[in-house]
């Protein structure tokens, strides 16, 4: 069936050189249309597919090796491709399948690439203000770290520890939007808060309960100082966990610690 498509594609084209050229050129553009109709395309649509890559320069900065058929991406031990696989519900043979294509098809390549590109521009930007410390905080608010994080991005099993100083006595209320999700590996998570007093005494407090089913809620731990007691410091963990804790996958957003007088 190939060979007889190449047959008619080219016998038509014979035929056409007889006519002027502009007519020729307008008749090939309309034969290799013809043409194509008939060839396979890739099994992951265009939208799908430029987010797998994406997905990969995520995982392993695929962007910045040449070409997006390197052969390291048929090596079985790079397991986190196939986790990027799973996720997206495809095979490796699709995956390798799809880029081959492409790569036979320079305008779509470039309209894939520059989809991926638009990505990952959008997620540089979106990193970049994650970094940066809220210039208008509540002037309650003494929280004094980025206030976003994403995991495992942020470290496999970053429980995002903090230490601040505070000196006056009253209540204390960490708060922050978390999803938790189904693949998490958290061994007992929760969120803990701890005030220090000058003496090295401590008083904690911690708020368990969380669900891990990719659904976002709001968690809250407050803590009353003593108010015979002289407050140093505030510390504890936004998203704490015991040591069996191998793997985490949370986001973690809009983190603040407000300071009332009561």
């Amino acid at each position: 069936m190939q060979k007889l498509s190449h047959f008619f594609c080219y016998f038509a084209v014979e035929k056409l050189q007889k006519k002027n050229m502009k007519k020729i050129i307008i008749a090939i553009a309309i034969v290799t249309a013809i043409c194509s109709c008939g060839e396979p395309q890739p099994d992951i649509p265009e939208d799908k597919f430029a987010e797998i890559i994406f997905q990969m320069h995520r995982a392993d900065a695929i962007l910045n090796v040449k070409g997006l058929s390197d052969n390291s991406l048929k090596n079985d031990s790079l397991s986190y491709y196939n986790d990027v696989f799973i996720k997206e519900g495809i095979t490796r043979k699709q995956f390798m399948e799809a880029i081959d294509w492409y790569i036979n098809h320079p305008k779509q390549y470039k309209d894939l690439y520059d989809k991926v590109i638009k990505k990952v521009s959008q997620m540089e930007q979106d990193e970049a203000k994650r970094y940066e410390v809220k210039a208008d905080r509540d002037t309650n608010d003494i929280w004094n770290m980025r206030s976003d994080w994403n995991l495992p991005l942020d470290g496999e099993t970053n429980p995002i520890a903090f230490n601040i100083d505070a000196k006056k006595n009253g209540t204390y209320t960490l708060t922050c939007d978390v999803t938790y999700y189904e693949d998490d590996l958290s061994d007992n998570p929760r969120t803990t808060l701890i005030v220090v007093y000058t003496d090295n005494t401590t008083d904690e407090n911690s708020v368990y309960g969380v669900v891990k089913d990719g659904k976002e809620r709001q968690v809250s731990v407050m803590l009353k100082t003593n108010p015979n007691k002289q407050v140093k410091q505030l510390k504890g963990w936004v998203l704490d966990h015991s040591n069996e804790t191998i793997k985490k996958h949370i986001d973690c957003y809009n983190i603040q610690l407000k300071y009332t007088n009561e």
